[in-house]
């Protein structure tokens, strides 16, 4: 059910931003000398590998649920895939930025930037493809003239 499928994307878009907390609080550790930088990193590539499950489940659920919400269906899951494709791509190189860092300032750096994309991304996301006018489970499709 679509409502379903926006429940579980926002949940998951939750998470996501509390383990971005966590990452920017590990980061702002380093010099207390309770979190070190390879666990920054660690934690980092761990995260690149959730948003790539994330985005999967999106892909087989998120898309297909929007697909079918109106007229305009087709083209969001086209917008949603090239979004991805992006995303993909800029996580790669930020985390990768994030792993070859060599000062406390790069790493913090490129987890800055790494987390202020992905609460755009969440943004975007949840403005244009997870609200509960698109994705609900009534029959009648959704008004496409916004009227």
């Amino acid at each position: 059910m679509p409502s379903e499928v926006r429940r579980k994307v926002l949940s998951q878009h939750r998470e996501i931003e509390q383990m971005l907390s966590e990452l920017e609080t590990g980061v702002a550790q380093l010099g207390a000398g309770t979190v070190d930088a390879g666990q920054v990193k660690r934690a980092a590539h761990a995260l690149r590998g959730i948003l790539e499950l994330h985005m999967t489940f999106e892909e087989a659920h998120l898309a297909p649920a929007i697909e079918e919400a109106d007229g305009f269906g087709p083209e969001r899951v086209r917008h949603l895939h090239a979004e991805h494709a992006a995303q993909r791509k800029e996580l790669d190189r930020l985390v990768d930025a994030i792993r070859e860092a060599g000062s406390s300032d790069d790493l913090a750096s490129g987890v800055t930037k790494l987390a202020a994309m992905l609460r755009i991304d969440i943004e975007e996301e949840e403005r244009e493809y997870v609200t509960d006018k698109l994705l609900r489970d009534s029959i009648i499709p959704t008004d496409t003239f916004g009227g």
